[in-house]
This record gives C-alpha cells, sequence and structure tokens, in this order.
C-alpha cells in the first residue's frame, strides 16, 4: 500500500488525453486535469497502487473487486464523527454530517430510512412518471426557439430540483435556493476544503434547517394524514404517533434526501448528455429506438457514475483481493475507478448503450445503497430520449467546465446549441 506510482506516461481516456504528474498521487491536493478527467488517474492507481496511502492516513481503494469486498464486509461503519469534527469544528454542518442516516450505523440507520423507504419504491416512483414527463416536455417546449443555451442551469438541473420538491411538498419556485444551499452543505465532504468552505457549509446547514422548519411546523398543525402525501408529512406523522425521532433528525432527513434528490441527478443528465454528444451514433439511436434506454441508463451511470467516492471506516483487520487494511482505517472506495476497472469491463473505456452484462457499482451496494436510485432511472429514461429526439441535431459549444469536486463529478457550465 505504500507504494507511490509516478505518472509518467501519457494515459488515455474515451474524451481526452491527460499528462499524468511526475509526482505521487495526492487525494488533498488534485491537480486541474483530474477535475476535467478523473479517470487517467484512477487508471494508473489500478495499474500500480490499488490501496493507495493517502497523506492522512486513510486508504483510497480503486479495483472492482476490492471496492466489492469493502462493501460486502458488515464489520464497516460509516460515522466520522470523530474526524468530521477535527475537520468541520462544532456546528450545523458537522451536525448534519453525522446525524442523517448516511453516516449513521445500524439501528438508528434502519430506523431513519424506514421513514422515507415508502417515497422510493417502485410504486411510489411510477406514480411520478406523469410529472417528471410533464417536467420534461415543458422544458424541451421552452427551449425549442431558443438557439444556444446552456444545458445543465436550463435544462439537466431543472428536473430533479422540480421533482424533489414536489415529493417533499415545497413549492418549485424554491428549487434555486435549495438546490444553492445543498451544493454549500455538499462541498465540505470533499477531500480537501477551504476554512471559507466550511463556514459557509455552517451557514448554510442553519439555513437550510430554518426554511425547512416551517413546513414542518405546518403539518404539526394538520391533522395526522393517514397516508402521508410527501416526505415532510411522514416525518411529522412518525413524529406524532411518538416513534423515536427528533426534530433535528427530521431536519436533516429532509436535508440529505433533498440533497441526494437533485444533485447527483443533475449531474448524471450532464455527464451523460456530455458522452452521448462525443459519441454521435449512440445519440442518434437514442433519439431513434429510445427502447434502448434500459441498458443505456446502465451505461450512462458506469460510464459516468457522478457520485464518485465514498467512505468506511474499517472496525477490526480485513484481507481484500488488493491486500490487507488494519483496523480503524478510513477506506475511501472510488466506485469510479471501480465502473471503470477492465479487470471488470471489457473496454471499460468504450461507451456502449447496449452493454451487457453491466454489474456496475454507482450507486453502492448494501444498506447504504442509494435510496433514490428508482427515481434517478425513471427522471433519465424520460429525459434522455425526448431530449435527444426533440433535438437530434444538439451540439455542443466550446467546452464544459467542470465543478471543482472530487466527491460528486459534475458540470458546472454546458454550453449547447440546437444546430
Amino acid at each position: 500500500m505504500m507504494n507511490q506510482p509516478r505518472w509518467d506516461r501519457y494515459m488515455k481516456s474515451a474524451s481526452s488525453a491527460s499528462v499524468l504528474p511526475d509526482a505521487p498521487f495526492d487525494l488533498f491536493n488534485l491537480p486541474d486535469a483530474y477535475y476535467d478527467d478523473p479517470y487517467p488517474f484512477f487508471r494508473a492507481l489500478r495499474d500500480n497502487d490499488p490501496l493507495h496511502r493517502n497523506a492522512d492516513g486513510s486508504v483510497l481503494v480503486t479495483r472492482y473487486e476490492d471496492v466489492k469486498a469493502v462493501w460486502r464486509d458488515l464489520s464497516g461503519v460509516v460515522n466520522r464523527e470523530d474526524m468530521y469534527r477535527q475537520k468541520f469544528g462544532e456546528g450545523p454542518l458537522l451536525e448534519h454530517h453525522t446525524t442523517t442516516m448516511l453516516f449513521r450505523d445500524p439501528p438508528d440507520h434502519d430506523r431513519l430510512r424506514d421513514i422515507v423507504n415508502p417515497f422510493f419504491n417502485q410504486s411510489s416512483i411510477g406514480r411520478l412518471r406523469s410529472t417528471v414527463e410533464d417536467i420534461v416536455d415543458r422544458l424541451l417546449d421552452e427551449l425549442e426557439g431558443r438557439r444556444e443555451f446552456d444545458f445543465i442551469s436550463d435544462f439537466a438541473s431543472r428536473i430533479p430540483v422540480q421533482v424533489i420538491c414536489d415529493v417533499f411538498g415545497v413549492p418549485r419556485s424554491d428549487g434555486p435556493r435549495i438546490r444553492d444551499l445543498g451544493a454549500q452543505v455538499l462541498l465540505p465532504l470533499n477531500p480537501a476544503v477551504t476554512p471559507e468552505a466550511i463556514r459557509a457549509g455552517h451557514a448554510a446547514t442553519a439555513s437550510f434547517k430554518e426554511y425547512l422548519l416551517a413546513f414542518v411546523n405546518q403539518w404539526r398543525a394538520r391533522p395526522i394524514e393517514e397516508t402521508p402525501s410527501n416526505i415532510i408529512s411522514a416525518l411529522v406523522a412518525s413524529e406524532q404517533r411518538g416513534e423515536t425521532i427528533t426534530e433535528d433528525e427530521m431536519l436533516h432527513m429532509c436535508i440529505v434526501v433533498l440533497n441526494g434528490g437533485h444533485e447527483t441527478t443533475t449531474n448524471l443528465l450532464g455527464l451523460s448528455t456530455l458522452v452521448l454528444l462525443h459519441n454521435r451514433e449512440q445519440y442518434d439511436t437514442l433519439g431513434k429506438h429510445p427502447a434502448v434506454i434500459g441498458t443505456g441508463i446502465e451505461e450512462c451511470l458506469r460510464y459516468s457514475t457522478p457520485l464518485q467516492l465514498q467512505g468506511r471506516r474499517t472496525t477490526r483487520e480485513i484481507t481484500i483481493p488488493g491486500g490487507t487494511i488494519a483496523p480503524n482505517t478510513e477506506i475511501i472506495i472510488a466506485q469510479a475507478s471501480a465502473n471503470r476497472d477492465e479487470r471488470a469491463f471489457a473496454e471499460p473505456d468504450r461507451f456502449d448503450l447496449t452493454r451487457r452484462p453491466n454489474p456496475h457499482l454507482a450507486f453502492g451496494a448494501g444498506i447504504h445503497v442509494c435510496l433514490g436510485r428508482p427515481l434517478a432511472r425513471l427522471e433519465a429514461s424520460i429525459a434522455l430520449p425526448r431530449l435527444a429526439r426533440r433535438f437530434p441535431r444538439l451540439e455542443l459549444v466550446g467546452q464544459p467546465i467542470f465543478n471543482r469536486n472530487a466527491r460528486f463529478r459534475g458540470i458546472q457550465k454546458m454550453l449547447v446549441k440546437l444546430g
């Protein structure tokens, strides 16, 4: 694990060629080239240093079988209270990233997740289909007469944030505010962040809680719904039935699900459209033969993987195919790297809407598998084929600008024209 590879050769991904620096890989000091295209770096790590020891003592795991083995280890935990207290200091941001189901282990994880699970099962998601179709069609109508627009702000980000507002029972018009606050809450989860970003994260978390508490109190003043119509109503109903949930847990649950409901799906739509436009024949196929979307969405998830890094902490020594990891070690799981591992996927840098089999790891695994995966699949399966069918001559204008975010890969701005 202690060997440090030196990037002494060109390595190509599907979309670019990068010169890898002649220096040890440092997750806490990433070069600009990493944010534009992390995959050459991941490949070098898989080939030369699959269990990479980071400067803080954590281990970055990059190979497919190693990632699966870490997720299968039931002794691993997600609680990072000590680490985050040192990183964030006391305050709302620390409270958020230590009380939500994402960073709680059983039984607290299960208790919290069970409350919102019904809103993300297949039947509930199926009832949202017409809502998603209406949103997508309306946005496409708005774009019809425009020659050039920003794909992210004018289309990709507006779909999931409107849908998740409906799921929570908050006004769609508040979507931009929710999106901006959520981004500030999530950014400090990156390996290296500035003190300014942490301060902004504390302030955004406090503002987000204040915003949500007004809706919680509205539902507290109403009779309990026998079948809750939205997630806030369901949380209040649990509280009023005497189930074990605190007000802070309710508010942080709302924040984490609101963030999960729009951030990664926005990134999925943007990254998928980018790769489709780089693979023109696949974009054309999607527009003419929308039935391919079933396998196509899985390939978009594998190839683009919006949530790139996750974490676990060992509670005992574990042995995985790549080696042995000591107890009480923070493991950073590079599922994005695993999804491009040539040991698991034939020609992993080739984008193929018909790829089978496709056992990607984009949604994670185990008890912390992504709650909103059916909703993300639904939104992408509606938006991408309709986009390709409505705008068959869609083209990039210049190069996209990527977010400087190692954990959540996404595009900040991507200009396109209708052709």
